[in-house]
C-alpha cells in the first residue's frame, strides 16, 4: 500500500503535466497519483502518458472529481493540489508531516500569508477572509484559508464520509464533514504562485460560489451545533419576552390596573418558548457529542 495518494482534478490544464513530475520529486516514486479528469479523449490519452492512474468524470464539481479520486485511492495519508500549479506542493510534504505527527487529522494549505503579486485579487481576498472567519467561528477551529485547493487527510477521518455525496463548496466540503464529527482541522502556510497556463475553470460567478459555500457552511450547522441555533433562537425569543412582560409590568404599575391581558400572554409563551428552545438545544448537542465519540470509535 502506499503511503501517499495525491488526487489531481482537472479540465483541460496544461500545467498538470508539469505538476505530476513536482510530485513525484517531492514524494517519490512510490507516491499514487491520480487524475480526475473531464476533458477531451485527445487530453486524456495524453495524461495517461504521464504514469498516474487516470480516471473519467462525468458528473459535476470538483469536490465529486476529488471524491472520486479518493474513493479509489490506496494510501494510508490522501492528499489533493488544484493542477493549475498555483499552490506550492512544498504543502503536502508539511501536511503529510503534521498527519504523521499526530496534530492533525486534516490539514489545509494556507496560502493567505504567502501570495505572489498578482496571484489573487483584492475581491477573493475579501471573499475567502470572510468565509474563513465565518467557518472558523462556526466550527471552532482557527482557519484562514478555508477555500484552499490544497489539503492532506488522515484515511481513517476519511473513511468516515466517503458516502457522503459533496455538495458545491470546494475543498470546505471536506473541512466541514470532518469539523462537524470532531475531527482537528489544521493549516499549513503554503506559497501561492500566479497561474501560468489558462484560465481558472472553477466557476463562472466566484461570487456566487462564495455565496453558495457560506449557505453551506450555516446550513451544516444544524448537524454540528444544535444548541447554538435552537438556544440562540431561545434566547431571542425569551428576551423578547421579558422587555414585553416588562412594559406590562410597567403599566401595573402606573396605573393600578392590569389591562394588558393580551400582551401578559404573549410574554408568557415567548419565554416559556425560549426556555423549551434552550433546552431542545442542550438534549440535542449532548445527543450529537455521543454521536460523535461513537463515530469516531
Amino acid at each position: 500500500m502506499p503511503r501517499v495518494s495525491v488526487i489531481v482534478p482537472t479540465i483541460e490544464e496544461e500545467s498538470v503535466f508539469g505538476l505530476v513530475r513536482s510530485l513525484r520529486k517531492a514524494l517519490g516514486k512510490d507516491a499514487e497519483i491520480i487524475i480526475v479528469d473531464k476533458s477531451s479523449e485527445k487530453y486524456y490519452r495524453r495524461l495517461k502518458s504521464t504514469g498516474a492512474t487516470v480516471l473519467r468524470q462525468h458528473d459535476r464539481g470538483v469536490e465529486k472529481a476529488i471524491m472520486q479520486g479518493l474513493r479509489h485511492a490506496h494510501g494510508e495519508i490522501l492528499a489533493s493540489i488544484d493542477a493549475d500549479e498555483t499552490h506550492d506542493v512544498s504543502g503536502i510534504v508539511d501536511g503529510i508531516r503534521m498527519i504523521g505527527n499526530g496534530k492533525a487529522d486534516l490539514v489545509l494549505g494556507n496560502r493567505m500569508n504567502d501570495i505572489e503579486d498578482g496571484a489573487m485579487g483584492a475581491y477573493l481576498k475579501v471573499g475567502n477572509f470572510g468565509l474563513s472567519w465565518l467557518f472558523s467561528k462556526l466550527y471552532g477551529t482557527d482557519v484562514h484559508d478555508v477555500l484552499t485547493g490544497l489539503f492532506v487527510m488522515r484515511r481513517e477521518a476519511f473513511e468516515k464520509i466517503r458516502d457522503i455525496d459533496p455538495y458545491r463548496a470546494g475543498i470546505a466540503f471536506f473541512a466541514i464533514e470532518l469539523a462537524k464529527l470532531g475531527y482537528r482541522v489544521r493549516e499549513v502556510d503554503i506559497r501561492y504562485y500566479k497561474r501560468r497556463l489558462g484560465t481558472s475553470k472553477l466557476t463562472r460567478s466566484k461570487f456566487i460560489y462564495g455565496v453558495n459555500v457560506a449557505s453551506h457552511l450555516v446550513r451544516q450547522l444544524r448537524d454540528y451545533s444544535p444548541l447554538l441555533i435552537f438556544g440562540g433562537l431561545g434566547v431571542i425569543a425569551g428576551v423578547i419576552g421579558l422587555l414585553i412582560g416588562f412594559g406590562v409590568l410597567v403599566n401595573f404599575l402606573n396605573t393600578g390596573t392590569f389591562t394588558q391581558t393580551g400582551r401578559a400572554l404573549l410574554a408568557f409563551m415567548l419565554v416559556v418558548l425560549g426556555f423549551l428552545l434552550i433546552v431542545a438545544g442542550l438534549i440535542l448537542d449532548m445527543l450529537l457529542e455521543i454521536e460523535k465519540k461513537l463515530t469516531k470509535r
